[in-house]
């Protein structure tokens, strides 16, 4: 398969793996944690505007670990991710959510929808880096309940090139240079593998698994000495 992490964006095909969030009750302290235990330098990332959340980015190419934390607990109580973010704490969740990167939301959208699925409106983000760049995008959740799901929301980028957050400079002690594989849990594997098909096609992106509950369980990273995971244990 090639190896599209380090494409320039116009050279990505439609859907790629592009960030899995981890949710943390403190930035510093949880970057402490993955560099001591996995050998992964996260940089400092920005405030989300409305949505009562920060990050922290750990570069991984055209990919990236989020570490995101709630920086208005009023502010989070009314967005969808700032209340996944709290309840992902709340329940001792090592990951909260994963996103695939499209070149288009909207072919995204309606391909989604003309295959039946119940989309809620796309929606736009943005965050000011530290050296006061503000980056832009758009969202497409493809699940809005209360309930953990195993499928990723779709992001498309409106940034200069070489401004994606996983093109940012980083030292790895562990050599970390690219995230492989999104190995998620599902209670009906069946369709989850279904579902990604139809978002991300054969793709060895991702794994699916019999599980209790739906979410992601692992990642697997590359690095000059292995695998790297980060598992939810």
């Amino acid at each position: 398969m090639p190896d599209f992490t380090q494409s320039p964006k116009n050279l990505d095909p439609l859907t790629v793996v592009d960030h899995v969030l981890l949710p943390v009750a403190d930035l510093e302290a949880g970057a402490r944690t993955l560099r001591q235990h996995h050998g992964l330098q996260a940089i400092p990332g920005g405030r989300h505007p409305k949505l009562g959340t920060a990050n922290m980015i750990v570069p991984l190419g055209r990919q990236y670990l989020e570490l995101i934390a709630i920086a208005d607990p009023q502010e989070a109580a009314t967005s969808r991710l700032g209340k996944r973010v709290t309840r992902a704490l709340e329940d001792g969740r090592v990951f909260v959510d994963w996103a695939l990167r499209s070149r288009s939301v909207d072919s995204l959208r309606a391909k989604l929808l003309a295959a039946g699925w119940e989309l809620p409106p796309p929606w736009e983000g943005s965050r000011r880096r530290p050296d006061g760049q503000v980056l832009r995008w758009r969202t497409q959740d493809v699940d809005t309940g209360a309930a953990w799901v195993a499928l990723p929301f779709a992001i498309e980028w409106d940034i200069p090139d070489g401004l994606h957050p996983g093109e940012a400079a980083a030292q790895h002690p562990s050599g970390a240079t690219a995230l492989r594989r999104v190995v998620v849990g599902a209670r009906n594997p069946a369709h989850v593998r279904e579902q990604l098909q139809l978002l991300l096609g054969d793709s060895d992106l991702y794994e699916v698994r019999t599980a209790a509950s739906d979410g992601i369980e692992e990642l697997v990273l590359d690095s000059p000495h292995g695998d790297l995971v980060v598992d939810a244990t």
